[in-house]
């Protein structure tokens, strides 16, 4: 049976599809990244189900929700925990760190200047404090959940990068496990080739 033909649809951004490239990376399964710009946008948009992106295909057959996508990819990948407990845990850790990307969005695409500084200024005194918190003290030893790498290590990894690259934080110092598992999912040689060819991009 022939392998099944992937392709991501997404910005020419990290966003809300670079833990699915990251899955992709780790598999090391062959996918077609699809990026385009905002002015292209327009373009894609209507052949999306629900005018939003990323979009996943397989063979042809459309998926959307970056979190659904992960998930489906995570499970098909082996990289979603060995047990039911385990999957369970790491969905709740890949829930809090969509959280904190739900308020970095709100910033970035704030009215103004000021709404934007009031925005980050509660990302760097409650939100990271708390949601970063919560992830560092139910971190284990080496991964986030059991003895591998799993999705949610990937989407800390992509995170605690985009802290530091959009000055939102000056150290993840304070997050030593976090700042571990980042270490550990970079020095992976399939991550490791993927990002070396990865897009610079803000975000």
């Amino acid at each position: 049976m022939p392998s099944p033909k992937y392709k991501l649809v997404y910005f020419n951004a990290q966003g809300r599809a670079e833990t699915s490239r990251l899955l992709f990376a780790a598999a090391g399964v062959d996918f077609e990244d699809v990026r385009f710009s905002q002015d292209e946008w327009a373009k894609f948009k209507p052949n999306t189900p629900l005018g939003q992106a990323p979009v996943l295909e397989v063979d042809g057959k459309q998926l959307c929700q970056s979190l659904a996508i992960n998930r489906y990819l995570a499970n098909i990948f082996g990289l979603a925990g060995k047990s039911d407990w385990e999957k369970a845990n790491g969905d709740a850790g890949y829930e809090v760190i969509s959280d904190v990307y739900k308020e970095i969005y709100e910033m970035l695409f704030g009215k103004d200047d000021a709404t934007k500084a009031q925005l980050k200024k509660k990302l760097v005194e409650d939100t990271c404090p708390k949601l970063l918190g919560f992830l560092e003290k139910n971190a284990g030893s080496q991964w986030y959940i059991g003895n591998s790498m799993t999705v949610v290590d990937l989407s800390i990894s992509g995170l605690m990068s985009n802290l530091i690259k959009m000055k939102i934080l000056s150290t993840v110092d304070n997050y030593p496990k976090l700042k571990a598992i980042q270490s550990r999912v970079e020095a992976d040689p399939k991550i490791s080739k993927y990002l070396t060819k990865r897009p610079d991009t803000k975000m």
